[in-house]
């Protein structure tokens, strides 16, 4: 193969492109413990997650005893891979850098790692010349957005390449490339070449192996549209760019947490006898003891229990409990992440993972800034004033000035604003308003829920109001008359947030169902309300019988799964579902969505329906999807209608989300944050503004002109926060 040859790959081309590939060695991500004479994780972290996962490239790269070892790359020129390693000339690696130097692109698997080492350790230590973020491509970023694993090993087993990645691998790179536990027979805690030179030569092998692994791949797996190609590089440039953390709160927060759990877990031992808070097994047993017994140790398990045996009374096992509950609190460890994951430059970067899930949703690493506890203060001041209280880094302040919340609460309350801007800039933010709801109203053609959206935007009392009868003005009334919502809005927003993918009684609990209706029978009555209020997302949902559960019930293939149904019936027609698409292209089932972007389905397969209330001509779908399971790679997955409706509302919802990113990158707003249906910027002070902002997020696609999609009340400040 040689560079700039196309060949076909699913349903479009891959470029085949001269591809790199370095092996490092780094102590980051380990702390050594002289008392116990070994290697272990940084602080807050699992034991097992040390090195590289737990600090992220850009402090891999930064430490002090960083090198890279080996590169090999192959300019896809008939030459065939060429080599260097440590210690060496450069000479071998001058067609390269002419290349490099001549703006020529260069490809990867996870291509950030290694442009990281080339441009923060060998372009400045070593005087290589520069790479720009332009000039890459990724070929793991390429199979997620076919519907493949990201992993090498994962991705080349399902593709069957001819040349599959070393398993051998993981041994030489716990033997060259992460430090070792010394022993009395032998002291050193990195291996060396010269030490281990049979291993050494494998060691090279893999690494070539690797870069013929990566090309194996990629010329099986499309390339990137040409705006998938610019939402990946704007994702290049968030993480490059990263996001400043507040340091000094950082440390102040993990202090607190420190000195709360040596107290409290003092505490729970001598309840308990000696059990540690992380003992839940041990924990279980002595609840049982106490009369007091728990299904499972889960958070929701803990919190229904000290719910029920709070209305009893002080007792040992209730105080036990809300021990666990406080110190249990999962948040909290997103600190650990931000200490051991900021750069030299005191900011956090890559952060993001381009096309995490299968319809295209960015995904986190680290902090994941995505997951953060919302807090119960919406206002700068209210975490000023916390942060200033944390700052003591005395417990007994904190609790006496928050006696109605843990200290590990009043933590959890700042943890969004530890991440700040840098200093002379501010933060911009704003966010799309139930931005899933509008596009699966406007696939669907749900026109009240459109209008709702150009109207009033009262989308939860509009909806009770439909499934009620209470009259709309009632709600409008009672807030103004009282200055709160309406008991009933709370259900409208349930049905909102969990009916709009199918869910059934199961997922409408998940939402909280149990607190608003009875039993199931209710439930299910309010389901049906629901259904009935929106009868263009059900026809949408689709289906294979109409008149479902009566007498004159037919076969008939409609919606979103009739369509993919039909696709794979017979392959090579069109299906359309008014701006969603199927076809079969080879032994894959793609899903079109309005941008033109395909999701995938590989390997599509039906066979009889199995579910209980299934009419004999209707057939179940399944096809092989990314496993989020660890080394598993690809697993079947069910394929009806719930996955579909949230493939396509949430696929679009994305394409929508990104367009306006993109919009921002253009216009000098440069993101530092991504989640869902929100975008930060970090830009100098007095440059910009909110409505300017807002209106690069609202420049919607063609495609999607008209929809009522609409980012409003954004803000402005020096750190990030839900603010009011």
């Amino acid at each position: 193969m040689r560079a700039g040859d196309r060949y076909p790959a699913g349903a479009g081309f891959a470029t085949v492109l001269p591809d790199f590939d370095f092996e490092t060695v780094s102590e980051a991500g380990f702390v050594w413990d002289a008392a116990l004479g070994k290697w272990c994780a940084p602080r807050g972290f699992a034991s097992t997650k040390r090195g590289l996962p737990a600090v992220g490239v850009r402090p891999y790269v930064e430490h002090p005893t960083f090198l890279p070892l080996l590169l090999a790359y192959d300019l896809k020129d008939g030459a065939g891979p060429r080599q260097w390693e440590l210690g060496q000339s450069f000479d071998v690696l001058a067609p390269l850098f002419v290349h490099v130097a001549s703006g020529g692109l260069l490809e990867a698997h996870n291509v950030s790692f290694e442009w990281q080492v080339w441009q923060y350790f060998c372009y400045p230590k070593f005087g290589w010349p520069p790479l720009s973020l332009e000039q890459l491509r990724c070929s793991a970023a390429k199979s997620r957005a076919s519907g493949y694993p990201g992993a090498l090993a994962e991705v080349s087993a399902v593709l069957k390449t001819p040349t599959q990645k070393d398993a051998d691998g993981t041994r030489l790179m716990k033997l060259f490339s992460i430090p070792r536990n010394p022993t009395k027979k032998d002291p050193r805690t990195i291996t060396l070449p010269h030490e281990a030179p049979e291993e050494w030569v494998k060691y090279k092998a893999y690494n070539v192996t690797d870069i013929v692994t990566e090309s194996e791949v990629s010329v099986r797996v499309a390339d990137l549209s040409e705006f998938e190609l610019a939402v990946w590089k704007l994702d290049q440039r968030i993480n490059d760019r990263g996001m400043q953390i507040d340091l000094g709160g950082v440390a102040d927060c993990m202090e607190i947490v420190d000195r709360a759990t040596a107290k409290y877990g003092a505490e729970i031992r001598t309840i308990t006898g000696g059990i540690e808070v992380s003992e839940l097994q041990q924990l279980k047993g002595w609840l049982h003891s106490q009369n007091v017994h728990l299904d499972g140790m889960t958070i929701d398990d803990i919190d229904n229990a000290v719910k029920r045996l709070e209305s009893c009374g002080p007792s040992p096992a209730l105080r036990a409990l809300q021990i666990r509950q406080m110190l249990g609190s999962a948040s909290v460890k997103k600190l650990y992440a931000l200490a051991a994951m900021s750069a030299s430059d005191g900011r956090v970067h890559d952060m993001y993972l381009y096309m995490a899930t299968h319809h295209g949703r960015t995904g986190g690493y680290g902090p994941q800034p995505a997951n953060l506890y919302k807090g119960q203060w919406h206002s700068p001041d209210e975490v000023e004033t916390a942060l200033q209280i944390l700052s003591t880094r005395d417990l007994a302040t904190v609790e006496t000035a928050y006696p109605g919340l843990g200290p590990l609460d009043v933590v959890n309350n700042v943890l969004r604003s530890l991440f700040i801007a840098a200093p002379g800039h501010d933060l911009v933010s704003s966010d799309y308003s139930a931005i899933e709801g509008v596009t699966l109203a406007a696939l669907a053609g749900e026109q009240w829920i459109l209008d709702v959206f150009n109207g009033h935007g009262m989308i939860y009392e509009a909806q009770i109001a439909r499934m009620t009868g209470v009259p709309f003005e009632d709600f409008v009334e009672h807030k103004r008359r009282t200055g709160k919502h309406h008991p009933l809005r709370q259900q409208g927003k349930l049905a909102v947030l969990s009916g709009g993918y199918c869910a059934w009684i199961g997922g409408w609990k998940a939402f909280g169902a149990d607190e608003y209706y009875p039993d199931d029978a209710a439930i299910k009555a309010a389901i049906l309300a629901y259904r009935d209020s929106v009868p263009n997302i059900v026809e949408f949902w689709g289906g294979q019988t109409r008149n479902k559960f009566k007498c004159d019930a037919r076969e008939e293939r409609f919606g979103l799964e009739g369509a993919a149904v039909s696709a794979v019936l017979y392959p090579g027609q069109c299906f359309r579902v008014r701006l969603i698409g199927f076809q079969m292209h080879g032994d894959t089932l793609y899903m079109q969505l309005p941008s033109g972007r395909l999701i995938s389905y590989h390997a599509p397969r039906l066979q009889p329906s199995t579910w209980a209330y299934a009419d004999p001509w209707e057939l179940q779908l399944t096809y092989e999807g990314r496993s989020d399971k660890p080394g598993v790679g690809m697993e079947r997955m069910e394929l009806g209608k719930a996955a579909l409706t949230q493939n396509a509302a949430g696929g679009t919802a994305r394409d929508i989300m990104q367009h306006g990113m993109l919009n921002l990158d253009a216009a000098g707003y440069p993101v530092v944050m991504q989640t869902y249906d929100e975008a930060v910027a970090e830009v100098p002070e007095g440059w910009g503004s909110v409505e300017e902002f807002e209106a690069c997020l609202n420049d919607l696609p063609t495609w999607a002109k008209g929809w009522p999609v609409r980012a409003k009340g954004g803000w402005r400040g020096k750190r990030y926060g839900k603010w009011d």
